[in-house]
């Protein structure tokens, strides 16, 4: 920044010569409206969303949303300070807001395939499938080459009972990304869904070599050799998936189903004794627990689990204890 002179008089007309400085016109950062700095390129607003990202980052969604609230506040144009905030609403399990906010993200930048991924998720979240889909075909308009709108699609088809359709999808992903531990859990899962249980298990081998802290991975292929029924290799994967996530009554429902299937009943209840500690409202673990206490003679009990069951799942139909995820 240059100095320059600058001639004026004093009150009595003498000249006076003075040294200032040029004001330079600088990119537009903002504009002052109310008090408040606003602008795309607000350096406040970056720095606002980034510490929500960063709260987002360690589950820390109140925190986030302070943080993405004064982001919008400087920054109303910002698209990624609503799709962010949006993540945080979604992560606080506040799926109506969420939506809101990706609503506002996909307005302000439409071209962002991600926007429409997030927003599918929360449809998938809300079990509107149809809706979701939609979103995941826009995303893949829009960006052909990211596996996150395959993936995310193929859930959707999945969910809806139309594994073929979501296989095909599965496939996209991970041709697009053949690193990704959760695209293969998911596809065997599908695989699983099917009873083609060998190319389940090859899916859920690949997911633990990708990512061996993963439980997911070891909770479905038990589930996948559970229905080769081969208990103890279940019984196995069962163990690793407890050990790696104790507070997760899936994995336990699944081993105490395999310690039934090997008449193994007590160890069978304690599992199930564990997922009600866990769930008390997972109607599959009364009913496992029913059935175990049902094949050792004593029917009190299994009329007192299948009662909980029936209350739980809206009928009093007797209900199969199967290990979802």
């Amino acid at each position: 920044m240059s100095d320059f002179l600058f001639r004026s008089s004093d009150a009595r007309g003498a000249p006076i010569r003075r040294w200032t400085r040029r004001i330079e016109i600088l990119p537009v950062l903002g504009l002052l409206v109310a008090g408040t700095l606003v602008g795309a390129a607000s350096p406040v607003a970056n720095t606002f969303l980034d510490r929500g990202k960063a709260y987002n980052d360690i589950g820390q969604y109140d925190n986030a949303i302070r943080e993405l609230d004064r982001a919008v506040k400087f920054d109303p144009s910002s698209a990624s300070a609503y799709l962010n905030r949006g993540n945080a609403y979604r992560g606080k399990g506040e799926p109506d807001q969420a939506l809101k906010d990706y609503d506002e993200a996909i307005k302000l930048k439409p071209t962002d395939a991600l926007a429409f991924v997030n927003r599918g998720k929360v449809y998938n979240d809300k079990g509107e499938y149809d809706r979701a889909i939609q979103d995941f075909d826009q995303a893949i308009r829009l960006d052909v080459t990211d596996a996150n709108g395959f993936l995310n699609r193929a859930n959707s088809y999945r969910a809806k009972g139309e594994t073929d359709r979501a296989l095909l999808d599965y496939d996209q992903a991970i041709k697009r990304n053949a690193n990704d531990a959760v695209s293969f859990i998911n596809r065997g899962k599908a695989y699983n869904d099917k009873g083609e249980y060998g190319r389940a298990i090859r899916d859920f081998d690949r997911s633990v070599q990708l990512n061996p802290r993963d439980a997911n991975a070891f909770l479905n292929r038990g589930n996948a050799y559970h229905g080769e029924a081969k208990y103890d290799r279940a019984i196995e994967d069962y163990d690793q998936a407890i050990k790696l996530n104790p507070n997760d009554p899936v994995s336990f429902i699944g081993r105490g189903t395999a310690y039934s299937d090997k008449r193994q009943y007590d160890r069978a209840i304690q599992d199930f004794d564990q997922a009600v500690k866990l769930n008390p409202k997972d109607a599959n673990a009364f009913v496992g627990r029913g059935n175990a206490y049902r094949a050792k003679g004593e029917a009190e009990h299994a009329l007192q689990d299948y009662d909980r069951a029936g209350k739980l799942n809206g009928s009093g139909k007797e209900k199969d204890a199967v290990a979802l995820n």
